[in-house]
């Protein structure tokens, strides 16, 4: 389906080095780097909230679990340090 969209003369520069690079047509590259720009963006939108989440912290997580799993031994730890203070 033909389609015609006007460019302002730096992006038509920009189009016509960018096609000569990789020596395909201005169309081609056109075409391909709409296909790729749009995929992007129907991913982004159909990733669910838990996705979105996961790729922006990291994987190693906030390292709570490994507060609540260690609290008898730190709380153990706080004790003597706190026993060895106030012994004479």
């Amino acid at each position: 389906m033909p389609s015609s969209t006007r460019l302002d003369k730096d992006t038509e520069a920009l189009l016509q080095k960018a096609a000569e690079y990789a020596q395909v047509t201005k169309s081609e590259l056109v075409r391909e780097s709409i296909r790729a720009y749009c995929a992007k963006i129907v991913e982004q939108k159909q990733r669910t909230p838990w996705e979105i989440y996961r790729s922006i912290h990291n994987a190693g997580g906030s390292e709570h679990g490994k507060r609540i799993s260690g609290s008898k031994e730190m709380l153990k730890e706080k004790l003597e340090r706190m026993r060895a203070r106030w012994s004479p």
